[in-house]
């Protein structure tokens, strides 16, 4: 009886060293030779074409480029997005294949003048272009907005996603106020600020002047306390460089 249970477990002792010995020939050393040479991906989104070959041909990987499409931010000639992605494990030789950026598309200004402020805004849409700012001028006549000029001009070459200013006539009866006196005033802030509430700055002469800082106000046209209307053209005369 104890023979018996002496040669079972033999048996069974043989049987699972052998099983073992299986097991590791056909299971665990082709998953170890797998593994041999295994990188791991690193992450070449920004970087150039010729820096991401670089870097992946230091750790015995190719690259090849899919195809290069147009990005706002990443500028032309450099990785996108990359499969198999960063981080992932390979063996060496595989190739990463990568989407270059051609640079943000360009567009051109359309025609605006004549356009209501509403429709402006849905050609600037469909054209990948926004509305900047809006300066609004008073004009004698019918009460409507529409846009009179837009900057940069038409056909001017803009990246997508960029603004166009626009200045918008409404009409009805111009308001009348009192002109204010601008002496010793900025010149680049007021012809700013004279914009933002609907009046031109038809001309603006330099004159030297002792003991005051350049680009200083120091003459206007119409003069203080004259009555002025909104869209009225306002001469200014500035300290010069000199």
């Amino acid at each position: 009886m104890n023979i018996k249970r002496i040669a079972v477990t033999v048996i069974t002792i043989v049987g699972l060293f052998g099983a073992g010995i299986m097991l590791f020939n056909f299971v665990l050393m082709p998953l170890l030779v797998h593994q041999r040479g295994a990188v791991i991906v690193p992450d070449l989104r920004g970087l150039s074409e010729t820096l991401a070959e670089q870097t992946l041909d230091k750790m015995a990987l190719g690259m090849r480029v899919v195809r290069s499409e147009n990005h706002v931010e990443i500028p032309e000639g450099y990785v996108i997005a990359q499969t198999p992605r960063a981080d992932e494990s390979i063996k060496e030789g595989r190739t990463v294949e990568v989407i270059l950026s051609l640079g943000a598309r360009s567009e051109r200004v359309p025609e605006l003048k004549g356009l209501s402020l509403r429709q402006t805004r849905g050609l600037l849409e469909r054209t990948n272009l926004a509305v900047g700012r809006v300066s609004r001028v008073s004009v004698d006549g019918p009460l409507r907005e529409e846009v009179i000029a837009s900057t940069p001009p038409v056909g001017s070459e803009l990246v997508e996603g960029s603004s166009v200013d626009l200045v918008v006539a409404v009409g009805g009866r111009k308001q009348t106020f009192v002109m204010p006196d601008l002496a010793g005033q900025d010149l680049l802030f007021i012809k700013e600020k004279l914009r933002e509430k609907g009046f031109r700055v038809g001309s603006v002469r330099y004159e030297s002047r002792v003991g005051v800082f350049p680009n200083t106000i120091v003459g206007q046209k119409p003069e203080a306390g004259a009555m002025i209307r909104e869209g009225d053209s306002i001469e200014l005369v500035a300290a010069s460089t000199n």
